[in-house]
């Protein structure tokens, strides 16, 4: 197969396992109103922290992996830096957290719980290999 056939036909797959709203501004228009109306007005809260965790949870990610792969020294600037992007990411969370009407404490318990049914004693490797065999 040619190389201009393989893309043309990945192309056409991309496409055919594309939602309808991701491929209709008049859709998209349709179901962004639905959403905020269901969020009280708070879409573009909640779409903005959800931006904004994945970029600043991605800058935590860089510098970490500076400091694993590429040599950056970890000491207090760097652990500066670390908190200052944690930081970040918390603000985000509370934000999202606001436009969804949720307390943290309710995200943190609701956390605590789905990890203790998930490891009741704790953490195990039984449980990733169960997890992968799945």
């Amino acid at each position: 197969m040619k190389t201009e056939e393989y893309f043309e036909n990945y192309g056409i797959y991309v496409d055919s396992v594309t939602s309808e709203t991701a491929k209709d501004d008049a859709l998209f228009e349709k179901h962004l109103r639905e959403l905020s109306t269901l969020l009280h007005g708070n879409y573009a809260r909640l779409d903005h922290a959800i931006t904004g965790l994945t970029g600043e949870a991605g800058e935590v990610a860089d510098v970490w992996k500076k400091v694993k792969y590429m040599g950056l020294e970890y000491n207090s600037e760097t652990r500066d830096k670390m908190i200052k992007e944690l930081g970040d990411v918390c603000w985000y969370l509370m934000s999202a957290a606001t436009a969804l009407d949720i307390p943290l404490d309710e995200i943190i318990n609701k956390n605590i719980e789905k990890l203790k049914a998930r490891h009741p004693h704790g953490f195990s490797p039984e449980y990733m290999k169960q997890k992968k065999g799945a």
